[in-house]
C-alpha cells in the first residue's frame, strides 16, 4: 500500500499489498488507535490494525512537518487494509494532476511578477542589466 498526500491536506492509502506500507514523506499513519511510524522513501511492515477487526475507519497521516493529512476511510477486512474502489483511485489520479498545474502555475506567477519588477520599476533597466 502506499499513501499519496494532496496540497488540500487529504489523502488516500491505495495499492494491493496489504503487508507493507510507504510513502514520499516520513510520518505517522494513525488508523482508528493504532499508530505505524512510517519512513521516508521506504516501506514499513503493515502491522494488523485495530485488534483485527472489520469495518470502515477513519485514517490521518502526520508527516515529519507536523502538517496533518486527513485520509480518505479505510475498509479494513480482518485487520488488513483493503484496496480502495477504483473511482477513488481516479480522483487521486485527478488530484495529482491538480497539485502538478497548481505548483507550475505559482512558478509562472511568479516569473511574471519578476518580469513586471524589471519592466515596472525601470523601462530601461533590461537595457543596462
Amino acid at each position: 500500500m502506499k499513501i499519496t498526500t494532496f496540497n488540500n491536506m487529504k489523502g488516500l492509502i491505495h495499492g494491493n499489498d496489504p503487508m507493507r506500507i510507504g510513502c514520499d514523506r516520513g510520518g505517522v499513519l494513525k488508523i482508528g488507535n493504532t499508530e505505524i511510524k512510517i519512513p521516508a522513501g521506504a516501506e514499513a511492515i503493515m502491522p494488523i490494525v485495530c485488534n483485527g477487526c472489520t469495518g470502515s475507519f477513519g485514517a490521518t497521516f502526520t508527516d515529519e512537518s507536523g502538517k496533518v493529512y486527513t485520509l480518505e476511510k479505510v475498509t479494513l477486512m480482518a485487520g488488513r487494509i483493503t484496496p480502495p474502489h477504483q473511482s477513488a483511485v481516479e480522483f487521486m489520479g485527478l488530484n495529482c494532476r491538480l497539485d502538478e498545474a497548481e505548483k507550475e502555475c505559482e512558478e509562472l506567477r511568479e516569473e511574471i511578477r519578476q518580469l513586471r519588477n524589471i519592466f515596472d520599476t525601470n523601462s530601461l533597466n533590461f537595457l543596462i542589466n
